[in-house]
């Protein structure tokens, strides 16, 4: 350096962090995803979104062995990013432990103070976890719901829809006063206070006992719409117990790989037709007892619903997550009409061939509901839904307390066929 400076050479200065406009950071080498050959370097990267920076470990590897000769747009490096997340181990953290008990999704997460706000590993570590096993189990967390709302935004987010309060289940009234991200949900139960909410406004959350009868369906939330929320929650304040009203889960990304390359390649283009409103005329959705499959008159409520001038939504049948390219299922039994282009017995009879198989009991997760348990999971990649069988009728009298979120996102679905 002393020779450059006496032959006159000036040094360049140069920032070692870098900013995209959409918020990544990242160091100016990176590793491209091209090759099996990676640069070993730590990286500070800001997932997307506005999440705090984290610290990145990449594994071996030599810059000069890297076999892409042009550097990677914006787009590319970030799905690099987001293919890494998925395929890398997930990081250790002292003290915390990460507990698969599904052998498709799902991890039970201990070790974590979740009362107070976490450090950037720990965020990571949480992060890689819901990459990889698409639900998150804290069970028993005991934790007020400023702090849940904290533990939330450690996701992918739509920050400013957040912050403004334009949540994508506005509807569900009344929202947790210090954190107005959770909408309160309950059933029979009768309270004079809670989290700042008065007696009054409690009665607005109050649903009986029907809405018991009617979760018995398998669904993804908001399924229908043009951004259908990517990471859903559960707070679980007081559950009817005795196992009567636990939820189920199953894998889409698994149901769809699991079926026939024949089947796969029936269902790739086809397009769901969905109408909410249908659910609520003439009376609520009537579902086999497996809650895959609609018996009510859908035609009738398809053709009043048109009259009204209530349009339909059309969406893909099939996904893809654009950043590890796997494929997955996205339907909500309730607001799926039929397919486009097939009859509606056609479309029931392929729906409920698929979502049999898709949820045989080997392949569900049925979580019993103990109090203060708190369940976030990935929405596009897991269906759900409320006990199947006779115990929801024997739920209908029972109290239930919940906090419930559809976390707001920016990003769309994608379709599995491109166009």
């Amino acid at each position: 350096m002393e020779l450059a400076a006496e032959k006159g050479f000036p040094t360049k200065i140069q920032p070692f962090v870098i900013q995209a406009p959409l918020g990544f950071m990242s160091l100016t080498c990176y590793s491209c995803g091209c090759c099996d050959n990676r640069v070993n370097f730590t990286a500070l990267i800001s997932s997307r979104q506005g999440l705090p920076l984290v610290r990145r470990q990449i594994s071996s590897g030599s810059r000069s062995d890297c076999k892409r000769k042009r550097p990677a747009s914006r787009k590319t490096s970030q799905q690099a990013f987001a293919r890494q997340m998925a395929l890398d181990p997930t990081p250790h953290v002292d003290g915390v432990s990460l507990k698969p008990f599904h052998q498709n999704f799902g991890v039970l997460v201990e070790g974590l103070d979740l009362n107070n706000p976490l450090s950037s590993e720990q965020q990571e570590l949480l992060l890689h976890a819901m990459t990889q096993h698409h639900l998150l189990l804290f069970r028993g967390a005991h934790i007020d719901a400023k702090a849940q709302q904290r533990l939330l935004q450690y996701f992918p987010h739509d920050r400013q829809a957040v912050e403004e309060q334009r949540f994508n289940n506005a509807f569900f009234q009344p929202r947790i006063p210090n954190a107005p991200l959770l909408a309160l949900r309950a059933h029979n139960v009768k309270l004079t206070e809670h989290e700042g909410l008065s007696e009054e406004q409690l009665k607005k959350a109050d649903l009986g006992g029907e809405s018991f009868r009617s979760s018995r369906l398998w669904h993804m939330d908001l399924s229908d719409d043009r951004l259908v929320p990517e990471v859903s929650a559960m707070y679980m304040v007081q559950p009817a117990g005795s196992g009567l009203d636990d939820t189920l889960f199953a894998s889409t990304e698994q149901m769809f790989d699991d079926l026939d390359e024949e089947t796969q390649q029936k269902i790739l283009p086809l397009r769901t037709v969905n109408q909410k409103a249908t659910e609520f005329i003439d009376g609520r959705v009537v579902l086999n007892k497996a809650g895959t499959r609609r018996l009510d008159d859908m035609e009738s409520k398809l053709k009043m619903t048109a009259e009204r001038g209530i349009p339909t939504k059309i969406q893909p049948f099939v996904i893809q997550d654009p950043a590890t390219g796997k494929r997955s299922i996205l339907v909500s039994v309730q607001r799926m009409m039929h397919f486009e282009g097939m009859s509606q017995k056609d479309s029931q009879d392929l729906l409920e061939t698929i979502l049999a198989m898709g949820t045989d009991d080997s392949k569900i997760y049925r979580h019993e509901w103990q109090p203060n348990d708190f369940v976030i999971w990935a929405n596009r990649k897991l269906i759900h839904s409320a006990s199947v069988g006779e115990s929801w009728m024997a739920a209908a009298d029972k109290s239930r307390l919940y906090h419930l979120v559809f976390l707001d996102t920016k990003e769309p679905i994608q379709s599995a066929v491109p166009g």
